[in-house]
């Protein structure tokens, strides 16, 4: 059947499953499957986090007015950051510990140069002098799927992800590992359609649309 929304999904995975004493459970195996989709997981069906351009956010708005300024909400990944000064004044990235045995973070007030990220904040050196316009370009994470948000970008154009992600986690939750190998090797299989297509966009400049219905 096609997928395009929340309750769509929920009835492909109910249908695939056949299983009446998990219908309650399948919103956390959609949850499970996000959290895989947007971090990654390192157990034994191990797999890296999704970064394509469609969860791309480009040159949003973040007000520096000090050395550590909250990150925009849904942050996964930074891609650049630099000052919407006279002159664009990019902003170079240094890992934590490196950034704060640098000279600069230690230093006065003025025009911040480099950033780094802890936990949810942005942090910038030097400590800025005055209130700058940064424009950040990151990653940000999916709106997860709900009864009141019922589609986001990936489901949209990529709905055998999800759907093959969370049968993984709903195979895995009873045990049924011959299953769970099937669905992570069609999991993966989409994952590396998707890259491969958004490679190309990059390259060519065009749209990245994955349009994949799937049937049990």
């Amino acid at each position: 059947m096609a997928i395009s929304n929340y309750s769509e999904l929920k009835l492909s995975i109910a249908n695939w499953i056949a299983r009446d004493d998990l219908t309650e459970d399948i919103d956390n195996f959609i949850d499970l499957a996000e959290s895989r989709i947007n971090y990654g997981s390192d157990d034994p069906y191990k797999s890296e986090p999704l970064s394509v351009l469609g969860m791309e956010q480009a040159n949003e708005d973040i007000t520096i007015s000090a050395q550590m300024t909250s990150l925009p909400t849904g942050f996964l990944e930074a891609r650049a950051l630099y000052l919407d000064t006279s002159n664009k004044a990019d902003l170079d990235y240094l890992p934590p510990d490196r950034f704060w045995q640098t000279t600069l973070a230690r230093s006065g007030t003025a025009q911040p140069s480099i950033y780094t990220i802890q936990g949810t904040n942005l942090v910038v050196a030097p400590s800025p002098d005055t209130t700058y316009t940064g424009k950040i370009s990151y990653f940000k994470k999916l709106d997860p799927l709900s009864s009141t948000t019922t589609t986001n970008w990936l489901i949209t154009n990529a709905p055998n992800i999800y759907l093959y992600g969370a049968l993984l986690e709903a195979y895995i939750f009873i045990k049924d590992y011959d299953e769970a190998d099937k669905m992570f090797s069609h999991f993966r299989s989409s994952i590396g359609g998707l890259v491969n297509q958004d490679k190309r966009a990059r390259h060519s400049g065009s749209s990245l649309v994955m349009r994949v219905d799937v049937n049990p």
